[in-house]
């Protein structure tokens, strides 16, 4: 008997449990009554989803809560790209029939213009063209609004997961089959060979609204030279003409349908993508027929963009244009948002280690990721979730935890085998602690870390003896050490050294090279480039230790401006400490100033390095209600760019010799 299909709900709720808040708001709706009675009203329901990192809602409203809430589920799966296991086919074969069918059904059925597909928003603008251009569509649009075909295409050949180019070829070959549908043989225009009925055309134009007023859009132009330097551009969108026709303009293309398109970057709710041009339609065909991999050689389209292939875990071929631009379910009008440095040093920081840590405090210059990990002090997005979040982004599959139950009876034969000289299981004090307190819970934790890449094949395992009274704490720590690993050997990347050197085995970690390497290759290629002040190669692998103490800077900085009466109480290793700050960037003429960074509260622990170490040492001279200023050590480049907002183009071609941090705490 064939098990039922999941719910969207029942999907979302294996991903991510109790973080899926749905909100229903009743609302009271007129129904047709008879004439001189009072006019009939009945409740429908309106359902908003919260998610870590997306906000749904659903467009219309429903007569049943269930219905209402389902919809928005499913409007939820969508934009995350996620399909329920039983709605996709088992075989390459099952997939090619059914992209054949999908394409032809976004033309041939003129009930689909009344959805709110996002596809339709694309289609609504081509409508209003007269001539053999009504209708047009570049292929590329499809792939940008419909998870379902992406998911077909991987089914098929599953490296279409990584390379949008390959997409296009399945995609240009399988519309050439599909019935109702016209594909030129010279560039990827797709279109209905029928024209749709007045209705159809007035329902989609009245659901997706224009507007008359030019919008001007930045934009980051991303040289595929790693050596080029970022540039902003500006897209002017006016006349009601399709979108993509411009940014076709700025990649210098003859047409739309030349322009590729990736999967959206950064979180979920936003529409920033990668536009590049395509190469010819010959070998864009003959790529997925002969199953041909295009590696950069000879053909400039095909030259390999690391930078914007590392920010988007996709293939990105040639120069691209990170643009914030689309249409979506949510809204009725074309969505549009600047895109500028800040931007882009952003999603860049938020691909580290730490900097998912950095961005979850809001305090991109003073937060660092903690060494220890305290249920009663730590702020932010938890470990766990962090490291969920980083391999996300490296596009590695979801950290696998193995929590063991050890019983106390083993614990205590182990201390009492340590007494007579035995070789016994070194435990923690603060572990054995634990254990003595929590009389009611005789049973302690160990966890074990896997992480995998999305073929499951494991380039990194984490085993410590440590134990935890609690398996959430279990789980939190294990996911830090790990955290803590990768963030020591992003740093090296920066370091003055011709080679690096990864050691198979250390300090309870097992790293597995080969695989290791090949999942980070695009990473180690543009840190090479761009994270070295001097031209050091960043090669593979050395040994470093995990949990070394940080090098703690002397306090050397001078506090100035000191406010406040001395009460004679300093924080102190271990407290939980709340300060307010302002960190600006100063000229050294004092002809500017830029402020960067500000916290009313700020809560963190002291001792734990979960702030910069400057920070801290200056903190800790100050007592209760002190406040002042000091100079601080200048931050990277890149760290300056993603706290600078609306400054990031205006000092990213100031020379750094020219500023100052200068940290205010006021009392």
């Amino acid at each position: 008997m064939p098990t039922a299909a999941p719910t969207p709900k029942a999907v979302l709720h294996q991903r991510f449990g109790t973080k899926a808040r749905y909100t229903v708001e009743e609302m009271r709706e007129a129904v047709g009554g008879c004439p001189g009675l009072a006019p009939q009203t009945r409740s429908v329901y309106r359902c908003a989803l919260e998610l870590p990192g997306l906000s749904v809602a659903t467009p219309g409203t429903f007569v049943r809560k269930k219905d209402a809430e389902q919809a928005a589920a499913q409007i939820a799966l969508d934009k995350l790209g996620i399909q329920p296991p039983s709605n996709i086919p088992s075989t390459p074969e099952e997939a090619w029939d059914e992209l054949i069918a999908r394409i032809s059904g976004f033309f041939i059925d003129e009930n689909f213009l009344s959805s709110t597909h996002p596809l339709v928003g694309h289609l609504s603008v081509t409508l209003r063209r007269t001539g053999d251009l009504i209708g047009r569509l570049p292929l590329s649009a499809i792939a940008a609004c419909d998870v379902k075909v992406n998911t077909l295409c991987k089914v098929i050949n599953p490296k279409a997961e990584f390379d949008p180019l390959l997409v296009l070829s399945l995609m240009y070959n399988a519309a050439k089959q599909s019935p109702g549908v016209s594909v030129s043989d010279s560039n990827f225009w797709i279109q209905s060979q029928k024209p749709y009925s007045p209705e159809a055309v007035d329902l989609a134009l009245k659901r997706w609204s224009f507007t008359s007023d030019p919008v001007e859009v930045e934009a980051i132009l991303v040289p595929h030279v790693l050596e080029n330097e970022l540039k902003i551009i500006t897209i002017n969108l006016r006349d009601n003409k399709h979108y993509m026709g411009y940014v076709a303009e700025k990649l210098t293309v003859s047409d739309s349908s030349q322009v590729l398109v990736s999967r959206t970057i950064g979180k979920a709710s936003s529409e920033i993508r990668l536009y590049f041009a395509a190469p010819s339609v010959h070998f864009v065909s003959d790529m997925s027929k002969n199953v041909l991999a295009c590696h950069g050689d000879g053909d400039i389209n095909c030259q390999v963009n690391k930078r914007a292939s590392y920010i988007s875990g996709q293939t990105i071929y040639g120069d691209a244009l990170l643009a914030n631009i689309g249409y979506t379910r949510r809204d009725s009008e074309l969505h549009t948002e600047d895109v500028n440095l800040c931007t882009y040093y952003r999603i860049l920081l938020g691909k580290l280690p730490d900097g998912n840590c950095k961005m979850s405090r809001d305090a991109i210059l003073a937060a660092e990721l903690p060494s220890a990990y305290s249920r009663f002090s730590w702020k932010g997005l938890s470990p766990r979730d962090l490291l969920c979040s980083f391999c996300r982004n490296q596009r590695l599959s979801e950290p696998l935890f193995a929590v063991n139950r050890v019983s106390c009876d083993m614990l205590t034969s182990a201390v009492s085998s340590e007494e007579r000289g035995e070789p016994a299981k070194s435990v923690e004090n603060q572990y054995t602690n634990d254990v003595r307190i929590d009389k009611e819970n005789p049973d302690i934790f160990t966890c074990e870390v896997k992480i995998c890449s999305r073929k499951q094949e494991i380039l990194l395992e984490y085993s410590a003896a440590h134990t935890w009274s609690k398996e959430s704490d279990a789980i939190q720590n294990s996911a830090l050490k790990v955290l803590i690993w990768f963030n020591n050997y992003f740093k090296q990347l920066n370091t003055k050294m011709d080679k690096l050197y990864l050691s198979k085995c250390i300090d309870s970690f097992k790293i597995h090279p080969n695989i290791f390497l090949q999942e980070f290759a695009m990473c180690l290629s543009v840190y090479s480039k761009t994270g070295c002040n001097d031209s050091g190669i960043c090669s593979s692998v050395g040994p470093f230790i995990v949990d070394t103490p940080k090098k703690q800077l002397e306090s050397t900085a001078t506090l100035t401006h000191i406010e406040g009466p001395d009460s004679g109480v300093f924080p102190s290793h271990g407290s939980l400490t709340s300060i307010s700050y302002t960190a600006s960037l100063v000229m050294k003429d004092k002809a500017k100033i830029y402020l960067l960074e500000s916290h009313n509260e700020f809560e963190f622990e002291i001792g734990t390095g979960a702030v910069n170490n400057q920070l801290e040492s200056c903190v800790t001279q100050l007592s209760v209600n002190q406040a002042a200023c000091f100079i601080a050590e200048l931050p990277p480049r890149d760290l300056i760019l993603a706290a600078a907002s609306e400054f990031s183009h205006e000092l990213s071609n100031v020379s750094r010799g020219r500023f100052w941090l200068w940290i205010w705490q006021p009392s």
